[in-house]
């Protein structure tokens, strides 16, 4: 090889390994989904289980941090930090004890900086020996995951089933209630933003079916929670700055969750059958029965071509989003209900 053609192959070498450090190869995507006493770590790109861990409870909850390097899920009494690094359960934050009885509500979230777990919770204290109990107003939980404790808490209004964190508005939690409320994690001040039980004038009640906040994939942020009134079926729509919107669904479905394709061009639900919806007209554009059964929760893979559905039962679904058919069935070791797609 002359000298001149190898520094024109050095040149190249090095421009390719340049533009390598420039563009790093795409995020891989894996589905974390609770079944009984194990978690089950799933390849996206296979559909095909590539870790199991095992421990002992019932897992009602999920949620990954903002930056994906750690995965809550939480039972009723307690929540588990997975490392999605080393694919380890690594804490374990016990709340519940002889005297004081703490039950933590399935829809928790995490701080935008990833520091804190903010949790709906519902407190009874008793004195040693002393048979009254002290049952306190309704909670959310401000949990410091680094010095493992609670730094704030809050009343809120009761039955408080979910808590979303918005990504750009680190001050606020969204909290679903008898209403929607906006709270101030300052001052604990909260501001109706949309009435469920107590709706506001010319506006029908709504009965909120889904307790896990299902963000989608990708930068736009889109929390998708299911509503519905006697007459109405609306999806709610709650952005990465906690702003609210209400698309009314063209038919009236039943689903427990969905979520919003990474464009937010598309809503996808679940329960009894599988339902795709322009995001913009609530219009149906497709839908299958789940051959498998009731199902749970629905996840996108961050190039939103493929929905998992479940779980429920011991397995999971997968569905080709632009035709909306069944493409695989994934099996679990137990049953479960939530899941959560992390890219990394």
């Amino acid at each position: 090889m002359s000298r001149s053609l190898s520094k024109i192959v050095r040149g190249v070498v090095g421009v390719c390994c340049l533009l390598g450090l420039a563009y790093p190869l795409a995020a891989k995507d894996y589905l974390y989904v609770p079944s009984v006493n194990n978690l089950q770590i799933i390849d996206c790109d296979s559909d095909t289980v590539v870790k199991t861990i095992s421990f002992n409870d019932y897992i009602v909850g999920s949620i990954p941090s903002p930056d994906g390097k750690r995965f809550y899920m939480n039972s009723w009494h307690a929540v588990y930090a997975v490392d999605t690094e080393t694919q380890q359960i690594i804490d374990n934050y016990q709340f519940w004890s002889d005297l004081n009885r703490v039950t933590i509500w399935p829809g928790i979230a995490v701080s935008p900086d990833g520091n804190f777990l903010h949790m709906a919770a519902t407190i009874t204290k008793k004195k040693l020996n002393i048979p009254p109990l002290n049952v306190l107003p309704p909670q959310l939980v401000v949990y410091d995951v680094r010095k493992k404790q609670v730094v704030k808490n809050f009343e809120i209004p009761p039955t408080c089933t979910s808590v979303v964190s918005p990504p750009d508005d680190p001050e606020h939690v969204i909290l679903l209630a008898q209403d929607v409320f906006k709270l101030n994690l300052k001052d604990g001040k909260l501001e109706k933003i949309l009435g469920v039980l107590h709706p506001e004038e010319g506006q029908p009640g709504l009965n909120v079916l889904a307790i896990w906040n299902n963000w989608s994939p990708g930068d736009q942020g889109v929390v998708s929670v299911p509503a519905y009134s006697p007459e109405e079926w609306f999806y709610v729509l709650i952005d990465k700055k906690g702003d609210l919107r209400k698309l009314k669904g063209e038919d009236f479905v039943m689903a427990y969750s969905s979520t919003v394709s990474p464009d937010r061009q598309y809503v996808y639900a679940a329960m009894d059958e599988v339902y795709k919806v322009d995001s913009n007209t609530g219009k149906t554009l497709a839908m299958d029965p789940l051959e498998r059964g009731t199902c749970y929760a629905v996840a996108l893979t961050s190039d939103g071509k493929k929905l998992y559905v479940g779980p429920a039962g011991p397995d999971i679904s997968v569905y080709d989003t632009a035709t909306l058919k069944r493409i695989g069935i994934i099996p679990l070791k137990g049953d479960g209900v939530v899941m959560s797609l992390i890219s990394k």
